[in-house]
């Protein structure tokens, strides 16, 4: 073999693992993305994280914040719940003004990344902890007397 075909071959081969790699990434992320959005925990676990990276928390300090940001998250989703139905609505107007824009394959195309990327509007996310099928029992609010 001469010593360009090496040369290219190595090459070739550098570049489907980049591509490969990459691929693999985007995958990822975005699978990572939805897990960590639809629980509480996954994103008390987010912000823990940086916060511990830049500030060197304490494994008291880790535990306080945690549970502080799951009940930030669980507030801001009884707060949200009323207004879901209008914010769903805006979406889909969007997406439907969208739509109507683009030719037959584009819009193809755009339904099924709206399809991978979009599931419905994170309705879980935006759920109360009792009505979240996620929430074991023993953190679901009881009911004030």
């Amino acid at each position: 073999m001469s010593p360009w075909r090496a040369r290219l071959a190595v090459l070739a081969v550098f570049v489907a693992g980049f591509l490969c790699g990459a691929v693999t990434l985007h995958l990822t992320r975005f699978h990572v993305q939805r897990h960590l959005m639809d629980s509480p925990a996954g994103m008390a676990g987010i912000i823990v994280h940086r916060l511990d990276r830049e500030l060197h928390l304490t494994a008291a300090q880790r535990q306080q914040i945690e549970a502080s940001a799951a009940r930030a998250r669980e507030d801001a989703a009884r707060v949200m719940q009323p207004l879901m139905p209008q914010v769903t609505a805006v979406f889909e107007r969007l997406r439907n003004e969208t739509r109507a824009v683009l030719d037959e394959d584009q819009r193809r195309r755009f339904d099924r990344m709206v399809e991978l990327r979009m599931p419905p509007f994170n309705k879980k996310m935006w759920a109360p902890p009792a009505a979240r099928p996620d929430t074991p029992p023993a953190q679901k609010p009881t009911p004030a007397s």
